[in-house]
């Protein structure tokens, strides 16, 4: 039986993945409806820039101690409760829309909260799959995560396009509303997890969550190569924040294109997220996820630069899924050398630690994107992204634990350097 026969025989994988894909499918079309909203509604690069911010915030407030939480915690229930989180936070966003119009306050209040109940279920979804399946296909399930996640999310950005001129605004946050209460009925279906590790002693002698932070920190203190890399991503994820937030921005202004090339943009971006997703584990990238994450920058730097001086649609369009065939391969690679190299008790708390720092400076850069289009014009904003990228990609070629990092699946006892052997 293949790596994908086996995982699809797996209930709790294939519910797992239901979920995941319903809630993408939902929040693909919430993100182009809102943030076409806000710049259709304010015309301000600024006004988007905080909607974003809106979004990152709690994980950078929040993101260590839920970590914590979750390793506490049964996972699917966490997953369960922040699902239902955010079908009742987007809920009552469209009840306000419908009832009191366009109101930017009320918006960015009800991403926030939104964005509060996803800083838990990122780590708890992902902290769960190593639960269900085996070591081994770790790389073929975050793929096929991946994959089907970004068909969905073409589909879906392409909807949000779409239902905005045929529906409007506040229909269309509906559908992603109702799409997280499905999503919440496919969790409940998750069974007992057959492969779960039995409770570790350590996890019920902590005395309090703040120690079992504590601990979580000094766990990637002494991994050196994936604290290297979180670092690398938290300089990358600043960078590119000034691209990524402003897209509609761009699609608009340097394009000329309305809410559908907008859509398109987002939805290539996706689809090349999911190719690359699928490679990984066929290829057996994981063995060298470090030295993916060093050269990506080059190739980021370069592609950023080419939207600026090519502003045609075909080459944005080109470069998109080119930023998402990338994208995927480092995040699939990433996260499944995570899953595979780091102790289970800590993995909550590790990757919620993990996207508390690299997310730390996108907040910023938002803000600092917004002002410096406003003040410099987006094609300037643009190339310093680019310019910094390649940068950073000459920077990191003289570390050398981060080019370390990786796991090959096909070893009995996968290791990270400095990381705690997964035993």
């Amino acid at each position: 039986m293949s790596g994908g026969e086996a995982l699809w025989a797996n209930r709790n994988f294939a519910r797992l993945w239901a979920a995941r894909v319903v809630s993408r499918f939902g929040s693909a079309i919430s993100y182009v409806v809102l943030l076409w909203l806000t710049f259709a509604q304010t015309g301000s690069p600024l006004a988007v820039a905080y909607v974003v911010l809106a979004g990152f915030l709690p994980t950078v407030a929040i993101g260590v101690f839920s970590g914590a939480v979750v390793d506490r915690l049964d996972r699917r229930r966490v997953v369960l409760l922040s699902t239902l989180g955010r079908a009742v936070s987007m809920g009552a966003l469209v009840l306000t829309l419908q009832l009191l119009g366009f109101q930017l306050v009320a918006l960015l209040a009800a991403n926030l909260l939104f964005s509060v109940f996803a800083t838990f279920y990122g780590p708890a979804s992902q902290a769960l799959l190593p639960e269900i399946v085996r070591r081994g296909s770790l790389a073929d399930a975050n793929g096929l995560f991946e994959s089907t996640e970004a068909v969905v999310g073409i589909a879906g950005n392409s909807l949000g396009g779409v239902l905005l001129v045929v529906l409007g605004a506040v229909p269309s946050l509906g559908i992603d509303a109702v799409a997280y209460l499905l999503a919440a009925v496919f969790v409940l279906l998750i069974g007992t997890v057959a492969t779960a590790p039995p409770p570790t002693p350590a996890l019920t002698k902590s005395p309090s969550v703040l120690a079992e932070v504590r601990e979580g920190l000094r766990y990637l203190r002494g991994a050196v190569g994936l604290l290297e890399m979180t670092v690398l991503a938290l300089v990358l994820n600043f960078l590119f924040a000034f691209v990524l937030t402003f897209l509609v921005v761009y699609s608009t202004v340097v394009l000329h294109g309305g809410p559908l090339l907008y859509a398109i943009l987002e939805a290539v971006l996706a689809a090349g997220w999911g190719i690359g997703g699928l490679v990984v584990g066929r290829w057996r990238l994981t063995r060298y996820t470090g030295r993916l994450w060093v050269y990506s920058a080059f190739v980021q730097g370069v592609a950023v630069a080419l939207l600026v001086v090519v502003p045609i649609p075909v080459i944005a369009v080109a470069m998109f899924a080119a930023f998402g065939v990338l994208s995927g391969v480092l995040n699939v690679a990433w996260l499944s050398t995570v899953q595979a190299t780091v102790p289970e008790r800590l993995q909550g708390r590790y990757l919620a630690t993990d996207n508390m720092v690299s997310f730390a400076a996108i907040p910023v850069a938002q803000i600092l994107g917004g002002v410096l289009i406003v003040t410099w014009g987006l094609s300037f904003t643009f190339l310093l992204a680019g310019i910094g990228s390649v940068a950073v990609g000459i920077a990191f070629l003289f570390v050398s634990e981060i080019r370390r990092v990786g796991y090959d699946p096909h070893a009995i006892r996968p290791s990270a350097p400095g990381a705690e052997s997964a035993g």
